[in-house]
């Protein structure tokens, strides 16, 4: 989610000049942040752990069904469509942020209508290479989200043509996965999300189709494990939405694009858990992280139903907002009228996050979303804008020594 800006941590800290993302402002015309039942929360850490240069080891069936985790869980933080629009220095201060966090890996996207957004003989790669290059040289770890379509390129039936439109041509999109991952796999990139909340029509633009993102997904999966047989592939982030006009609830989709053979073409799934303002280890029985396992119809449910238990499960985009047009709640029992937690609730929920993750033995990884608010709170614009460890202006909230300190208890304990 979907789908920040940075500038490292301070108070008096002046504003930066922060350069405006044109595919990033597309995207969020449209709230997609649904479900007054999620959420999560950061925190931050010391320095940057050790990355592994091993290709990525699946954790076996039966470690996942005895209920025992057998593969230490990983963190990470999320920034969606800003790096590639920052100055140098902000972006050397966005990826020092997240070594101090203490987590192991980014995610980005990788949008394709940034590195060809005038036609197939373009290639603006710069975008992107000072994102791999940085991270590698603070032993993060890159989560490269696939997707977005340069107009171009997209489908003609779009009533509006954006980023969010599907390709015309599957082959077209995995002809430029292919060059993606032949590039940034000799940057360390290895793993991939091939687009992002294909479930709803925010992000795929001609609504939910099962049958058409699984097609996207094989052709794409294919060309990346040709070019980087190391490569790790996740499925499409599953908003949480429920089912409506061009949106499937992320059960149902999931379950529609196994039973298309999608399982075949991915090492793992992601699921984005927003919760809003409740704690992610309340148990109630409907829960935005019971969605993952413990509600009656759960993403892991269907994983067993369909003999793919052994397959990830990532939460590539988890976080709680500070700003909204409504109330601020202190706490996860807010009135009709909340909006968004206060800071020192976002805080508890970043720190709850890798609690609740850590219950989940099939979660393997957990990013908060997001990095930096994007706009100023004076603005108003939304509060998909205020999902940030970070003020606007440079300041770190509550949260990011929060999500850190929890992540540095959590690796001290494991």
């Amino acid at each position: 989610m979907p789908k920040a800006h940075q500038r490292g941590d301070g108070a008096g800290m002046e504003p930066p000049v922060i350069s405006r993302r044109p595919l990033l402002k597309a995207l969020w015309t449209v709230p997609v942040f649904v479900a007054l039942g999620s959420g999560c929360a950061t925190d931050s850490s010391k320095g940057s752990p050790a990355s592994s240069d091993k290709p990525y080891e699946l954790p076996s069936s039966a470690a996942l069904a005895d209920g025992k985790r057998k593969k230490p869980l990983d963190f990470g933080l999320a920034y969606s469509d800003t790096l590639p629009w920052m100055s140098d220095v902000d972006l050397a201060q966005a990826l020092d942020d997240a070594a101090d966090l203490g987590v192991g890996w980014i995610r980005a996207d990788l949008s394709w209508t940034n590195i060809q957004p005038d036609g197939p003989d373009q290639y603006l790669w710069e975008r992107f290479d000072r994102i791999a290059k940085g991270a590698q040289e603070r032993d993060l770890k890159v989560l490269a989200t696939l997707g977005y379509s340069p107009q171009w390129a997209g489908d003609p039936s779009c009533g509006v043509k954006n980023a969010t439109c599907p390709p015309a041509d599957n082959e077209r999109f995995a002809q430029f996965a292919s060059e993606a991952v032949t590039r940034y796999a000799a940057m360390g990139v290895h793993a991939w999300q091939v687009w992002n909340e294909a479930n709803i029509k925010n992000f795929w633009q001609t609504g939910a189709d099962p049958k058409r993102y699984t097609d996207l997904l094989a052709k794409a999966s294919a060309a990346i494990r040709a070019a980087d047989p190391e490569a790790f592939v996740l499925m499409c982030g599953l908003a949480n939405s429920g089912t409506s006009e061009g949106r499937e609830a992320p059960v149902e989709f999931l379950d529609h694009v196994l039973e298309e053979g999608a399982g075949k073409y991915v090492d793992g799934i992601s699921f984005h858990p927003f919760a809003r303002v409740q704690l992610p280890s309340t148990k109630t029985g409907r829960s935005t992280y019971e969605k993952i396992k413990g509600a009656r119809q759960s993403l892991t449910s269907v994983l067993a139903r369909h003999d793919l238990s052994d397959l990830e499960i990532w939460l590539t985009e988890t976080g709680a907002p500070t700003h909204g047009n409504g109330a601020a709640a202190d706490n996860e029992n807010p009135g009709k009228d909340t909006s968004h937690a206060t800071y020192a609730h976002q805080a508890r929920i970043a720190a709850d996050v890798v609690k609740a993750a850590d219950e989940l033995t099939a979660v393997t990884k957990v990013f908060w979303y997001s990095h930096r608010d994007t706009e100023p709170e004076e603005k108003n614009a939304g509060r998909h804008h205020y999902y940030g460890l970070i003020e606007y202006g440079g300041k770190r909230k509550p949260a990011f020594d929060a999500y850190r300190d929890a992540v540095a208890d959590y690796r001290a304990e494991h």
